[in-house]
Parts: C-alpha cells; structure tokens; sequence
C-alpha cells in the first residue's frame, strides 16, 4: 500500500509541477540546481541575482576548467570554455574542428569566439523535462561534463599537436567505440 501511495505522490507532484508558470518552472529548477550542487559537496559559487553557479572541475589531466551552469529563458544551460586562448593562425582548423562536434553531437553546439579568442561548449534544456524528472538535472551535467572533456582532448591536440581535425574526430570516435566495447 505504502509503494502505491508513493507513485500517487510523485505522479501528482508531476501534474503540479506541469501546471504552474513559467516564472515557478525557474525557481524550482533554480532551486533543484542549488540543491544538486550544494549535495554533491563540490567548490562552486552560487550567484543569486544572475542565477547561474560556477563549478570548477578538471576537465583534463590536471587541467581546470570552469563550468557556468545557468536558468534564464525557459532553459537549463551548461557552459565551459574548452579552449581559452587560440592563435589567428589556427582559427580555420577550429572552425572545422568545431564543425565536426557540431555534426556529430545529440545536444549542444560548439563556438569559435574570434573576437574574444575561446572556444566553448554550450547546452540548453528545456525546464519541462527538468520539472518532470528532477534527476534530469543531474545527467544533463554530466552529460555536458563527459562531452566536455572530449572536445577539450581534441582541441587540446589541434593546439599542441597540429593534428589535423578529421584525424581527431576519427581517433575520438575510434576511442569511444573502444570504450562502448570494454563496458
């Protein structure tokens, strides 16, 4: 009996969460986001007024990179800048670089910032889903966090290795096949 009454209250706890404003839709997915940082114990900066969160993580061998996890416009959205700084000279091999990811993957887009000289992995995510499943919250960072640290391999090894792109993306793929395989 108790089971049957816990899926009524999760499943009328959705149909609440469906039917309240957009406005409510943020503040429980701001309010969720908080709580998943605050649980899982990790450094990070909460900053209110903008509603976004700062985590550092590392997202290559004992190499840092910031993670900018925001709610604004009806979205989740997870940040990192995967490459700070670029040579003029290699913006082309970027592009294409960028262009490959952008191809190949199920969510989020890879930016060349030319003006400001980074490249970055953004991801965006409806509030619906969040406010349906809130464990979403959780696998859309990590998520975000493992492609992360994918493009930051590859466009580490353009930058230090002038390894030509396509030979990148085909080394990755090759590697995460490898990984599928051994699981």
């Amino acid at each position: 009996m108790k089971q049957y009454i816990g899926q009524l209250f999760f499943y009328l706890r959705k149909i609440y969460r469906i039917t309240i404003s957009d406005k409510k839709h943020e503040e429980i997915v701001w309010n969720d986001l908080k709580k998943l940082h605050q649980d899982s114990k990790w450094r990070f900066g909460v900053f209110e007024s903008d509603k976004h969160i700062e985590t550092v993580f590392e997202i290559g061998e004992k190499t840092g990179a910031t993670f900018y996890y925001m709610v604004y416009d009806g979205h989740y959205h997870c940040r990192v800048k995967v490459l700070e700084n670029f040579s003029s000279e290699i913006t082309t091999e970027l592009f294409v670089l960028a262009a490959h990811f952008n191809n190949l993957l199920n969510s989020g887009v890879v930016v060349v910032n030319v003006q400001s000289g980074y490249v970055e992995y953004h991801t965006k995510n409806d509030y619906i889903v969040n406010i349906i499943y809130p464990g979403e919250l959780h696998a859309q960072l990590l998520r975000h966090f493992n492609t992360s640290k994918d493009i930051f391999w590859a466009f580490s090894r353009l930058v230090n290795e002038n390894e030509e792109p396509t030979l990148i993306i085909a080394d990755l793929m090759r590697m995460n096949k490898n990984n599928e395989t051994n699981m």
